[in-house]
């Protein structure tokens, strides 16, 4: 959802509303397989704090947000995170993708394109379930009589068409020959796996009747739940059997806990010039039918929820990713122009520059793009000797993950006056 940067920012909001260190939160921040949860709950927890008076964990425990209701009430907010219910198979499906592209690659000088068409268990509630090896199988799988078999034959007859239906696994694999020109495609389909059939294996039911058996309120009492990987959350989403206000209608028809419910789904789209933007969609639903039903006024209070205020970035994996692959920083562009009198700018991140002063990053070879584009043509700048003249920092704002930056402007040197250019 955030990054690193955004992260700390965010923590030491939420610590400075709760006057202490939230050691909770920063454990599972330090862990992948409960970050995005700890995160979500960090977001919910500032956007309260942007209505009225908050207590933020307590010491004494209970829900994760109290917030003062204009009424003069508190209403006890419940966080929590949805993963894809099917994940784990998700990233075998893809892992079992790779493997294969892997092994025909080295086979033939113009290897074939790799699809997998994946099926799976259609009696299961929840959806059809994979049946998939795992990532330490990886050696046994392609040693496999079958696997090694359908390889020979890509081997024998590279351009004819090829397909094999795997005994023990939930998966068809075909190869077809490349087209001309082609780089060749690593592709994989099959039916929607989050499709539950019933609404006790909605991901969105099992949600909230984990969070009504946590804790018992004597006071109005709502669950925010909130996601930007999972299709769960949305009524839009094709395949799903169940929808999301008949799940959230039966978790909590029997109960009489909840006030209410609150539903963040972060979508995202396509926008020109900004390329992927994602935005936060909420949605409210109160419970008539409960202990302490919350009034109209007080439902329009908890509708101003703004959790847009910091900017999506990129999905927290729950699986901890090598540290080349990790952003710590809000990201930021070089920026190349000219100005009216012969003068250059270049503007860059102002951590970037910090990774060049340090010599871990080399500016213009790591950052400035090929010798086409602007990094080239400063680099001839620099080398005839231009002089820095001018140099400003902007500020930047790492809610919105927008980086501080640092401006340079370079002029050409002075004329020789004392030797001739050598």
């Amino acid at each position: 959802m955030l990054n690193e940067e955004q992260v700390a920012e965010l923590l030491r909001i939420c610590e400075a509303v709760s006057g202490r260190e939230l050691k909770q939160n920063r454990g599972n921040l330090r862990k992948a397989s409960t970050r995005a949860e700890a995160v979500w709950e960090l977001i919910v927890a500032e956007a309260a704090s942007q209505l009225g008076r908050v207590e933020y964990e307590s010491v004494q425990g209970g829900p994760d947000i109290r917030l003062a209701l204009p009424t003069g009430r508190w209403v006890s907010i419940e966080a929590t995170y949805l993963h894809p219910r099917f994940e784990d198979e998700d990233q075998r499906s893809s892992m079992l993708v790779s493997w294969m592209h892997e092994a025909v690659v080295s086979l033939v000088p113009n290897p074939p394109e790799i699809r997998c068409e994946f099926s799976g268990d259609d009696s299961h509630p929840a959806g059809p379930k994979r049946t998939l090896p795992r990532e330490h199988e990886r050696k046994r799988f392609l040693a496999s009589t079958e696997i090694t078999a359908f390889l020979a034959e890509i081997a024998a007859r590279p351009n004819a068409i090829h397909q094999l239906k795997l005994k023990n696994y939930s998966a068809t694999l075909i190869a077809s020959p490349r087209k001309p020109g082609s780089h060749g495609f690593l592709t994989w389909g099959g039916p929607l796996q989050e499709a539950p059939k019933i609404v006790d294996e909605h991901a969105a039911f099992r949600a909230v009747r984990a969070k009504l058996r946590q804790h018992k309120v004597d006071e109005p009492h709502i669950v925010c739940i909130g996601s930007d990987v999972s299709p769960a959350l949305s009524n839009n989403m094709h395949g799903f059997g169940i929808r999301l206000e008949h799940a959230l209608g039966a978790s909590v028809s029997k109960s009489g806990e909840l006030s209410g419910l609150l539903i963040v789904n972060v979508e995202q789209k396509h926008s020109f010039g900004q390329g992927i933007v994602r935005f936060a969609r909420s949605t409210a639903y109160p419970v008539a039918r409960c202990r302490y039903p919350l009034t109209e006024e007080e439902w329009e209070f908890i509708r101003r929820f703004d959790c847009n205020r910091w900017k999506y970035t990129f999905p927290l994996a729950r699986k901890e990713v090598p540290p080349a692959h990790r952003h710590r920083n809000v990201t930021g562009s070089f920026v190349y122009s000219s100005t009216v009198g012969g003068n250059v700018k270049f503007t860059v991140p102002a951590y970037v520059l910090v990774e060049v002063l340090a010599g871990r990053q080399q500016l213009l070879e790591d950052y400035g793009g090929p010798e086409e584009q602007p990094g080239n043509h400063l680099m001839k700048c620099l080398q005839s000797g231009w002089a820095i003249v001018g140099c400003r920092y902007q500020e930047g704002d790492v809610k919105q993950a927008q980086a501080a930056t640092v401006e340079i402007e370079l002029a050409p040197p002075h004329d020789p006056v004392f030797w001739p250019k050598t």
